[in-house]
C-alpha cells in the first residue's frame, strides 16, 4: 500500500508535466481507494504544492449542484451558503473563475458515472501550471477522463493482512502466541480486502481473547466462503450480528441516510433519543449515552468519523457504501425501515408493518407516491432526507397525515409547505418534528405534549406565533438538556412575544434563534433572555447576509441580560464592535464562545486582563480583524483556539502561548501572517520546554515546526 501511495503522490506533485492531468485510483469496493486518496489529500506536501484544493464526494446518485458547491467551499462546508442562490450555470462559471490561474487539486471521490464527469470537467481550467484532478472508483470513468494515469489498488498479501489485523486489535502490544495462529487464519479469510480486515478487527476486541471465542469467529467466516465481495458482505453481517440489540438499532439508522451523506451527529442523536433506542442511566444524560454508542460503532469500524469537535467529540460521520448496503438489507429484512424511491408503488399490503418510512430526493419526485393508499397504523417515523425540495401540490403526497397517530419522529424539513400543515398538531405522540413553512406556527402546536425537539425554518416574511408560549406541557421534558428550539422571527413579529415564549419554557437548556436587525426586537429579545434561568447553550443569528456592509448597527447587550448558567454561546452575523466584547467576558460560567460571520467587526481587538475566567474554547470564523492583542491573563483557562477564514489577521500577541492550559491552536484558510505568528508562538514555547501546545493548519501555508501539523 505504501508503494501505491508514493506512486500516486509522485504523479500529483512530482514530474514536469504542466498540463492538467487526471490521476485515477480504481479497484473493488472496500479495497481502500478513498482511504488512500484521503491520506494523500491531507499530506502536508500536497498542501504546500497546490494553491487551493477541494474534496468532492460524488456517489452513485450524484448531484451536479452539490458537486460544484463542494468545489467552491474548499473544505469549509458552511461556505456553501454563499453560492446557494446561484443557478447551475452560474456555479460552473464561479468554479471556473475561482480555479482560473491557480494550481489546484480537485478530488472526485466515488465517481460512478461518465456523465457526472462530463458535466463538471468543463469548469476546470487548464492553465498548464501543474493542476491535478484525482478520481476514485471505476476504471471506465478513468478511461473516459483521458489524459493522466490510472492506478489499480492491489489486495493485501497474507503478511500485510495479518499486520493490519494485529495492529488494529492489539496496537503496540504483541499478540499472545496462543492466538497468533488463529488470528492469521482469520486474516486469511478476509482475502486481502482492507475493509473486511478492519471490520473483523473491530469485532475481536469486543469478545473474550480466548482461543475458543476466536475459533467461533473463524468458523462463522468459513461457513460463508465465496468471492471476495461475498466474503466481505458476510464479514460485515457477522460484525453486525455481534452488536448489542440497542446498538443494532442505532447502526441500522445510518442506512436511512442517502449514500455518502455526511450525517450531522446533533440531529442523529436527537432522533435516536426520540425513537427511544437508548437505555437511560442514572449517572449519564441520554446524549452522553448516544455519544458512547457512536464511539463504539467507530471503534468497530462500522462508521467513519468525518469531523470532530475541538473537544474531541464526533461532529459528523458517514458510512461505507458496503456497510450501508448491509443496513438496507437488514433494515428491510427486519422491517426496521423502508426507503421509498422514485419507482416505488404504494400498496396496503407492503406497508402494513413498516415502522419507518424514508424518502430521499428521488422519492419525493415520485408523483404517484399516493401515501393515502397505505395502512400506516404501525408507522412511527417519517424521514425526508436530502436537499431542500419544493413542489406545487404538497397535499397530494400526504406526507403529514393524522392517520400517523403513533408517529414519534417527523422530519420534513427539506419540503417547503407554503402554509403550515395543521395536521401536525393532531400527531400528539410526536417527540421530534422538523419542517419548513412560509406561514406562522399556530397556537395549536401546544397540543404536542410529548414533544422533545422542534426545528422550524421560515422561508418567508412571516412570524413565529407568540402562542408557542402556550406549550406548557412541553415544559421540562420538551426543552430540557437535550433540546434546541429554532425560532425564526421577522418584520411581522410582535415585539412582546419573546418574553411570552420564554416565560412558558423557563426550563429550556438550549436555544437557537434567528432575529431580524430591528432595534426594538433586538432589545426585547435581550431583555427577555433573563427569563431562561436554566439556559446553558445559546445561538443567536442575525438575519443578514454574511457580507452585508451597510445597515444600522445594533447595540451590544448588557452582560447581565444573559442567564448566569450560560456555558456555550454562538453569535452569527451580529456585526457588533470588538471594543464592546467585554460584556461577554463578564459571563461567569461561559466555557465555549463561537463568533461567526462577522459577529464582531473592526480591525483591532485589545483583550484586556480580566473576564473570560472559565472560557475553554474560542472559535472565530470569518472576520476583518487585523490586530489581536491579549495577555495570558486575558483567557486564563483557554484550552483550544480555532481561527477560520481570518484572511486579514496580521498580528497575534505572543503572550497567548503563555496560557498554561492552552493545548491546541487550529488555523483554517488564514493569512500567511497569522500562520507565521502561530509558528513563532510555538517556537518560543518549545524553547521554554512547553511540549504540550500543538497547532494544526489547514489550507494555510507556513514552514513546519516540530510542534506543527500542516494539512
Amino acid at each position: 500500500m505504501e508503494n501505491v501511495f508514493n506512486k500516486v503522490l509522485n504523479q500529483l506533485i512530482g514530474g514536469n508535466a504542466r498540463e492538467l492531468n487526471v490521476v485515477s485510483v480504481v479497484g473493488m469496493g472496500g479495497i481502500g481507494k478513498s482511504t488512500l486518496a484521503g491520506s494523500i489529500f491531507r499530506n502536508p506536501s500536497v498542501f504546500y504544492h497546490f494553491d487551493v484544493s477541494s474534496w468532492v464526494t460524488v456517489s452513485q446518485k450524484y448531484d451536479v449542484r452539490e458537486m460544484l458547491l463542494d468545489v467552491l467551499s474548499f473544505g469549509t462546508p458552511s461556505l456553501k451558503a454563499m453560492y446557494s442562490n446561484l443557478s447551475n450555470d452560474q456555479l460552473l462559471e464561479q468554479v471556473y473563475r475561482k480555479l482560473k490561474g491557480k494550481r489546484y487539486l480537485i478530488v472526485l471521490d466515488d465517481i460512478w458515472s461518465i456523465e457526472a464527469w462530463n458535466l463538471v470537467i468543463r469548469s476546470f481550467s487548464d492553465d498548464e501550471n501543474g493542476s491535478r484532478i484525482m478520481l476514485t472508483r471505476l476504471s471506465e470513468v478513468a478511461m473516459s477522463a483521458g489524459n493522466g494515469y490510472t492506478f489499480n489498488m492491489p489486495f493485501l498479501n497474507l503478511e500485510n493482512s495479518w499486520k493490519l489485523l494485529a495492529d488494529k486489535v492489539f496496537g503496540i502490544v504483541v499478540c499472545p502466541l496462543r492466538l497468533e495462529s488463529m488470528g492469521k487464519q482469520i486474516a486469511q479469510q478476509c482475502q486481502g480486502l482492507p475493509l473486511s480486515l478492519v471490520v473483523i478487527a473491530g469485532l475481536l476486541p469486543k469478545i473474550s481473547r480466548t482461543y475458543k471465542d476466536w475459533q467461533k469467529v473463524l468458523e462463522s467466516m468459513k461457513s460463508h466462503e465465496g468471492s471476495t465481495s461475498e466474503q466481505c458482505l458476510a464479514i460485515l453481517a457477522l460484525s453486525y450480528n455481534y452488536l448489542p440489540c440497542s446498538l443494532k438499532a442505532c447502526f441500522l439508522y445510518m442506512g436511512a441516510f442517502p449514500e455518502d451523506k455526511e450525517i450531522h451527529v446533533d440531529k442523529l442523536i436527537k432522533i435516536w433519543v426520540a425513537e427511544g433506542f437508548l437505555k437511560p442511566s442514572s449517572h449519564k444524560k441520554l446524549e452522553e449515552v448516544a455519544e458512547e454508542c457512536l464511539e463504539d460503532l467507530f471503534s468497530r469500524s462500522l462508521i467513519i468519523v468525518s469531523r470532530r469537535r475541538a473537544n474531541g467529540k464526533i461532529r459528523s460521520c458517514r458510512i461505507h457504501d458496503l456497510l450501508r448496503q448491509l443496513c438496507l438489507r437488514e433494515g428491510k429484512s427486519e422491517k426496521f425501515f423502508h426507503v421509498m424511491t422514485k419507482s416505488f408503488e404504494m400498496s396496503a399490503e407492503c406497508m402494513e408493518i413498516e415502522h419507518r418510512l424514508c424518502l430521499h430526493t428521488d422519492g419525493l419526485e415520485n408523483q404517484s407516491l399516493a401515501l393515502e393508499k397505505g395502512n400506516f397504523d404501525s408507522v412511527r417515523t417519517i424521514l425526508c432526507l436530502g436537499e431542500l425540495h419544493s413542489f406545487l401540490n404538497s397535499g397530494c403526497y400526504k406526507i403529514v397525515d393524522p392517520r400517523f397517530e403513533l408517529l414519534r419522529v417527523l422530519d420534513v424539513q427539506n419540503i417547503h409547505f407554503p402554509s403550515f400543515p395543521n395536521e401536525i398538531t393532531q400527531l400528539v405522540q410526536l417527540r421530534y418534528v422538523s419542517f419548513t413553512t412560509g406561514s406562522e406556527v399556530p397556537a395549536s402546536i401546544s397540543n404536542l405534549w410529548n414533544l422533545q425537539t422542534m426545528s422550524v425554518i421560515s422561508v418567508a416574511e412571516n412570524e413565529l406565533h407568540p402562542a408557542i408560549g402556550n406549550l406548557e406541557d412541553v415544559k421540562s421534558e420538551t426543552f430540557q438538556s437535550r433540546e434546541i428550539v429554532h425560532a425564526c422571527s421577522s418584520q411581522g413579529t410582535k415585539f412582546s412575544c419573546w418574553k411570552e415564549i420564554f416565560m412558558a419554557v423557563t426550563n429550556v437548556k438550549a436555544l437557537g434563534v434567528l432575529i431580524n436587525p430591528d432595534l426594538n426586537e433586538w432589545s426585547n429579545f435581550n431583555d427577555s433572555l433573563i427569563c431562561l434561568s436554566d439556559l446553558r447553550k445559546l445561538r443567536i443569528h442575525l438575519a443578514l447576509p454574511p457580507y452585508v456592509q451597510f445597515f444600522p448597527r445594533l447595540p451590544a447587550p448588557q452582560w447581565n441580560s444573559f442567564p448566569e448558567k450560560l456555558m456555550h454561546l454562538t453569535l452569527e452575523a451580529t456585526h457588533l464592535l470588538w471594543k464592546d466584547i467585554s460584556f461577554l467576558g463578564k459571563l461567569p460560567n461561559l466555557e465555549v464562545l463561537k463568533l461567526k460571520y462577522f459577529a464582531f467587526q473592526g480591525s483591532n481587538w485589545n483583550l484586556n486582563e480580566g473576564g473570560f475566567k472559565k472560557l475553554k474554547l474560542l472559535h472565530i470564523f470569518m472576520t476583518n480583524l487585523v490586530q489581536w492583542k491579549a495577555t495570558s491573563d486575558s483567557l486564563p483557562s483557554l484550552e483550544c483556539l480555532v481561527l477560520r477564514h481570518c484572511y486579514k489577521l496580521k498580528e497575534m500577541a505572543s503572550e497567548i502561548g503563555d496560557i498554561p492550559t492552552l493545548e491546541l491552536i487550529e488555523l483554517h484558510h488564514c493569512s500567511h501572517a497569522a500562520a507565521t505568528c502561530v509558528e513563532e508562538i510555538l517556537e518560543e514555547q518549545k524553547s521554554m520546554g512547553n511540549e504540550i501546545l500543538v497547532a494544526h493548519a489547514y489550507n494555510t501555508n507556513f514552514n513546519r515546526s516540530p510542534n506543527t501539523n500542516t494539512k
